[in-house]
């Protein structure tokens, strides 16, 4: 697998709880068609390879559109066991024998605070 960061962003309560803000600046790699307002994407688990199931949704009525990832996403922070302050990366992957890209995403649990540096557990 070799993959290229879109974003990595720290998991606010709302992001754990309910649904996680796309940064509008990764939001085009979303790729969602025009007239529609969400679409289901595959993702890969970077750290287990396993393929996950994510929608993309924004507003229906709003010049802002402020993209979300709702449906799969919720199993997705209980299973890795993520909170408030853990962090998530995605990524454009290409896997060894396939053409083409695919979004990837990585959890990471923070375990200590080390020197004024945080310490990541990748999970």
């Amino acid at each position: 697998m070799y993959p290229r960061p879109i974003f990595t962003k720290k998991l606010s309560q709302t992001d754990v709880k309910h649904r996680m803000t796309i940064p509008m600046e990764s939001f085009k790699v979303f790729q969602i068609p025009e007239g529609k307002h969400s679409e289901q994407f595959d993702v890969i688990d970077i750290k287990t390879g396993r393929s996950r199931r994510f929608r993309c949704s924004t507003r229906k009525k709003d010049v802002y559109p402020k993209p979300v990832l709702s449906s799969g996403w919720i199993d997705y922070v209980r299973e890795k066991g993520l909170g408030e302050g853990d962090q998530v990366s995605f990524f454009l992957v290409q896997k060894d024998g396939e053409e083409g890209l695919r979004l990837g995403v990585q959890a990471q649990k923070k375990l200590i605070r080390l020197l004024g540096k945080d310490c990541w557990n990748t999970v």
